[in-house]
């Protein structure tokens, strides 16, 4: 079996710095910027890793939680999402990937302005103390992806 190491250095507190592009997929290049807190856990023994991210920017006390489960058979993680501001669609499975050469690459599919579009993760761990998640969309008619969403962690002393 593979070791079961993906996510951890994602174990711990952080404080994030959120970049989301102002207007997705229409050429925007102007970024919006706004600061979050998060601590991440593993459970059962490791093959879940999850998180609750808290931030004002979307309302007052709003939480966002990501569970990632590992198929310890392929080694695939299925990252799934909820949060405060979406409380009918708790728990969506958003994207399925693995870690290859310190990159985590994950895929699924999203919905924007009522249509279906194919969504990547990006994961890297920066530094020691640091870390990088990338969201995007690829624009079929460019035939490229559109990165819409960046956040940047940097660990909290405990």
């Amino acid at each position: 079996m593979i070791p079961i190491t993906n996510f951890d250095f994602l174990v711990g507190k952080w404080s994030v710095l959120n970049k989301r592009l102002k207007e997705r997929m229409k050429g925007a290049t102007e970024w919006v910027e706004f600061t979050a807190e998060m601590e991440t856990k593993k459970i059962f023994n490791g093959l879940i890793v999850m998180d609750e991210m808290k931030t004002n920017h979307f309302g007052e006390n709003f939480n966002g939680l990501s569970i990632r489960m590992l198929n310890p058979d392929t080694n695939e993680w299925k990252i799934y999402w909820a949060d405060t501001y979406h409380l009918d669609q708790m728990l969506q499975e958003q994207v399925v990937g693995k870690f290859e050469n310190g990159t985590g690459e994950f895929f699924g599919k999203d919905i924007f302005e009522g249509k279906e579009v194919p969504l990547r993760f990006s994961w890297k761990k920066e530094t020691e103390n640091t870390a990088q998640w990338e969201q995007a969309y690829y624009d079929v008619q460019k035939k490229e992806w559109e990165t819409n969403w960046i956040m940047i962690f940097t660990a909290i002393e405990s």
